[in-house]
């Protein structure tokens, strides 16, 4: 029996016969009023959260390692320590780079590190020119051989953004990034992996021409996306727009906020509503990862230490994410 059946069950053995009962002023008495006032308000309550999903599981939530500098794009001993901070803040995954995947060697050794912290890393994040075929040709072959390891060691989604050249790309140079990411994501997929293109403020210009060039001439079962939120209001674009186009090709959210502009020192609200992209996210049926990427602007404040500022990050995702 459902919780509303059982709400109007009790209810009607609620009621009072006035013919039964003549000294009762009408239908109930004030106990039956009572608890009809209580019926009412778990039903409301019930019914406010009837249609929404369960709070997404936290292992599908990610500390991105960008925040912790240089160093944490090398799979040393640094690294090792980043990734306590990050199992201290409570997180199950991290993000970090493919170049970590560099040799078996490396792989190895980041499996280690990764298992001392209960961490899982399903996406790592590379660059690469594209708007060539000599440029694609080689970040295709350095993301492939890495790749290639990387498969064997549980990695799932390879973010990758093709770097900005200093001006706007011509058609020309457009049409061939799209050549060039649809060969990638087809490589990629024979080895088990998903491509998710990445963007920063760049791609946003001209109402973004270039994010939507990519969206619109790759192969939507080979090329995916990680919608940068932060990144695209920065590039005075709607993220809600673009994340309305992408829909289901998204499956990497890379999470971040500022207030007055500038990034704040967790990720909480801020500028951009997250509640609009909540909704959005429920509407499609998200069921990609939610990457925290925090990162300091010259004039961020930063009051805690970086642990809990993850720490707090989570627990925002956690309530605004459904």
């Amino acid at each position: 029996m459902s919780l509303l059946a059982s709400i109007e069950e009790v209810f009607q053995s609620s009621q009072v016969d006035h013919a039964d009962h003549p000294t009762l002023p009408g239908r109930f008495s004030f106990t039956n009023r009572i608890i009809e006032c209580l019926l009412i308000f778990s039903l409301c309550h019930f019914l406010s959260y009837e249609g929404a999903a369960m709070t997404i599981p936290e292992s599908k939530i990610a500390a991105q390692l960008y925040i912790f500098g240089g160093d944490a794009v090398k799979a040393g001993e640094p690294l090792n320590g980043y990734l306590k901070v990050a199992h201290d803040a409570g997180y199950q995954l991290v993000q970090g780079w493919l170049s970590y995947f560099e040799s078996e060697e490396l792989a190895v050794k980041l499996d280690g590190y990764l298992a001392a912290h209960q961490l899982s890393m399903p996406c790592a994040y590379a660059g690469g020119g594209m708007h060539t075929r000599e440029a694609g040709d080689q970040a295709i072959h350095t993301i492939l051989s890495q790749a290639r390891i990387a498969s064997r060691h549980g990695l799932k989604i390879i973010v990758h953004n093709p770097d900005p050249i200093g001006r706007k790309k011509t058609d020309e140079e457009l049409a061939i990034q799209a050549q060039n990411l649809n060969r990638l994501g087809t490589e990629l997929s024979k080895l088990g992996l998903q491509l998710a293109v990445h963007q920063h403020d760049v791609e946003m210009q001209d109402g973004a021409r270039e994010w939507y060039h990519i969206l619109e001439h790759t192969d939507p079962a080979k090329v995916f996306f990680c919608l940068d939120t932060h990144w695209v209001l920065r590039g005075k674009q709607d993220p809600c727009r673009l994340l309305e186009s992408a829909g289901k090709r998204v499956v990497d959210l890379h999470l971040r906020n500022s207030k007055d502009g500038i990034w704040m020192e967790d990720f909480g609200l801020g500028d951009l509503d997250y509640q609009k992209i909540q909704a959005i996210l429920e509407r499609i049926d998200y069921q990609g990862y939610y990457t925290v990427e925090l990162a300091y602007d010259p004039q961020t404040q930063v009051t805690r230490s970086l642990e809990e500022n993850l720490r707090r990050s989570l627990g925002f995702v956690l309530n605004t994410f459904r």
